[in-house]
């Protein structure tokens, strides 16, 4: 049965008179005025309309016409055999969904209900993808949760076995000064003993009288306090105004002596200092040997631990001096550069040593490369830094 297909003229009309009524027919300003006595729209009217067959067609239309038959005639279900279904759910069973593909032709619009997807062969029109996995999930293996027993427990590293521990016992209550004479020894109050009277024979000084140890005790003593009590200058620890004065440093030792013993402080004998010609050369000549001294001390106070590590440290200073490095990467960029040797785990120091530059072999002249190559065969591993 052959139908006419409507205008899109006649179609928006017949709409327009079905559904555009106004909200409020009193307040209606177009020619379909309310009207309570007036007839319903007839529905038939409509659907005759839209399936007359019989009418003229419109010059502005096509001459195509369609054939659609009165009744879709229903599936068509066919039976298959029971093998056929066996294979089929086999062969799914048996198949990973992710190596699972579908050959779409192209421009194919597909909606499928996969997590609330939707997907075409020719774009994607929602906002997530689905994404295809192409790993060998067979190679990787199963990992299984194992539960360890006295039996079978592995063997942990004895990497750090031996622990930081002093080669003396000291008491807990011990006061600070027990501990300061574990480094600043009698070898080296002796050192500055010697060094101070030599330098101050040396310099011909009248008024000098020989220093002793609890003098150089108490010397020191006045520089560590005034390390942490700063004042603009030290004469004014013996001021006589008591704003300033510290009676902790006056009343030790008189200014005069003071000044005296921080003039002819000595470590080393100048006379024998070497020439910068000659081999034996140091520009840390005289404070070699209390640095010498030290790193002794620092060794024999503690036991050798099994994991030490050897790196770079700086020491802040601003003033002028051959011996300042800068090191943009550190926190204190400008300073003296110090190698140190220390228990990796509580970070005491073993040795230490000033870098002073680089020797005419082009090589560092500093604890790097030295501790490294003469105290590895003390030690069980190096790797890098660590030992």
């Amino acid at each position: 049965m052959s139908r006419r297909l409507l205008l899109d003229d006649e179609i928006a009309k017949e709409l327009e008179l079905l559904v555009s009524l106004p909200y409020d027919p009193a307040n209606s300003e177009d020619e379909y005025e309310s009207d309570e006595h007036g007839k319903e729209y007839n529905v038939e009217k409509l659907k005759n309309l839209l399936v007359n067959s019989e009418g003229e067609q419109s010059s502005s239309s096509s001459n195509t016409n369609i054939n659609i038959p009165e009744t879709i005639p229903s599936p068509v279900t066919q039976e298959f055999p029971q093998s056929y279904k066996d294979n089929i759910e086999s062969h799914i069973q048996n198949t990973s969904i992710e190596h699972f593909q579908i050959s779409i032709p192209e421009n194919t619009q597909i909606e499928m209900s996969v997590g609330q997807q939707s997907c075409s062969r020719s774009g994607i029109s929602s906002n997530e993808t689905i994404e295809e996995s192409s790993e060998e999930s067979e190679s990787e293996g199963s990992w299984n949760k194992a539960m360890w027993s006295n039996g079978n427990r592995p063997h942990y590293s004895v990497f750090d076995k031996i622990t930081l521990a002093p080669r003396s016992p000291i008491s807990y209550n011990s006061r600070p000064l027990v501990y300061f004479d574990k480094f600043f020894t009698n070898e080296v109050y002796n050192l500055i003993i010697e060094q101070t009277n030599l330098y101050a024979q040396q310099q011909n000084i009248r008024t000098w009288s020989p220093t002793s140890k609890p003098e150089i005790q108490a010397f020191l003593g006045i520089l560590i306090m005034m390390s942490y009590h700063v004042l603009p200058d030290y004469n004014l620890y013996w001021s006589s105004d008591p704003g300033f004065r510290v009676d902790e440093i006056a009343n030790v030792m008189p200014i005069k002596r003071f000044k005296v013993l921080l003039r002819t402080l000595h470590l080393n004998d100048n006379s024998k200092q070497p020439q910068r010609d000659e081999e034996t050369f140091d520009k840390l000549y005289k404070v070699r040997p209390l640095v010498t001294l030290i790193n002794e001390a620092c060794q024999a106070a503690a036991k050798n631990t099994s994991s030490q590590s050897i790196d770079e440290s700086m020491i802040i200073f601003k003033g002028r001096s051959s011996l300042k490095q800068y090191m943009p990467m550190k926190p204190v960029k400008r300073g003296y550069k110090v190698w140190c040797r220390c228990d990796s785990s509580t970070g005491y120091l073993y040795e230490f040593d000033i870098y002073t530059g680089k020797q005419d072999a082009g090589t560092e002249g500093g604890l790097g490369s030295k501790v490294v190559k003469n105290s590895q065969k003390n030690y069980w591993i190096w790797k890098k830094r660590n030992m």
